[in-house]
């Protein structure tokens, strides 16, 4: 940006003790440029919880991280070009955290403590449409310090009444058309944002055998009413807010609102291992079909163990 003469006059100010000092006036400098630089960068934005007189999420905006101006630092750099007889200084630029206000700040619900992700290009319609109502269940949970997490009691009762639609889930080595299939994406989704977020797990149980919509291997959770359910602890000292929303048509994203407590969550030594062979196409009779029709329900693929290493190290350096 170009300063011209007058505009750096306007910045000039003069203050005497025993002598009289020339310096910048920080308050017009950073009014000035201020301005400039918010349509180059992102501000920080406070967020906003709302809740009702039930305790539930009432409104939800979420808080965005941004940079400021260093009006010292921008300072100092003028003036040492200014002496030098320079014409280029560089502004200085600070990230800021922002915050989340109203009730945020009362349950201690501040920052991001852990996300999960998932993706599920090529879903059918009615597939959709449960993972779409799921999501809209989870987003906005509430956890206390000490409360346990279950995800089928966020989902509430599967069945067509209450909006499911049927399609198709996992039973042993079969897949068959029942209400809410799909929803182990929603499982899947909430299982990664509570590994990355350090919570104690307290259920979780994987696929029979590998889906295409929860790779990598192993990295799933699937969840049937009455069980198996997906369950995790707050084990944090705050409340801790799941937000959870579908981006870009296909990705599902699950988000754990909290308070840091210095802990560290990883994943390692991840293993894929005891990779079997598809099987051959079986083909089943039924008198649900027409004569002669033939309907795939599933598509042969290799089978495979998986395995890694959860660790959480917390701030007293226990693990």
């Amino acid at each position: 940006w170009s300063v011209s003469p007058a505009l750096l006059a306007s910045w000039i100010t003069a203050t005497s003790s025993n002598m009289i000092t020339v310096a910048l006036d920080s308050s017009r400098l950073k009014q000035d440029l201020t301005p400039w630089i918010s349509s180059s960068i992102r501000l920080a934005k406070d967020g906003m919880l709302i809740l009702d007189e039930n305790k539930v999420v009432k409104e939800f905006i979420a808080p965005e991280e941004g940079v400021s101006l260093d009006t010292t630092a921008t300072i100092s750099n003028i003036e040492r070009v200014l002496n030098n007889v320079s014409s280029t200084a560089p502004l200085v630029l600070v990230r800021e955290t922002s915050k989340i206000l109203g009730d945020g700040e009362a349950l201690g619900i501040r920052e991001v403590l852990g996300v999960g992700r998932s993706n599920f290009s090529g879903s059918p319609t009615n597939r959709r449409k449960n993972m779409a109502l799921g999501v809209k269940h989870v987003n906005g949970v509430i956890i206390a310090p000490g409360e346990e997490f279950s995800l089928l009691k966020a989902l509430g009762e599967i069945d067509g009444a209450h909006g499911w639609f049927p399609e198709l889930v996992i039973k042993g080595n079969k897949t068959t058309p029942e209400y809410g299939g799909g929803l182990c994406q929603v499982g899947t989704t909430s299982f990664r944002m509570a590994l990355n977020a350090g919570f104690k797990i307290t259920e979780r149980r994987n696929h029979s055998y590998r889906v295409r919509y929860y790779e990598p291997a192993g990295t799933d959770a699937t969840i049937y009413d009455p069980a198996p359910d997906f369950r995790f602890k707050n084990d944090t000292a705050h409340h801790i807010l799941i937000t959870a929303a579908v981006r870009h048509g296909d990705d599902m994203v699950f988000t754990a609102w909290g308070t840091k407590d210095g802990r560290v969550a990883k994943q390692e030594n991840y293993k894929l291992y005891g990779i079997t062979a598809a099987p051959a196409t079986r083909y089943i009779e039924t008198t649900d079909l027409a004569p002669g029709a033939v309907k795939c329900t599933e598509t042969a693929h290799a089978g495979a163990s998986a395995s890694f290493d959860y660790i959480v190290s917390y701030a007293d350096g226990t693990n």
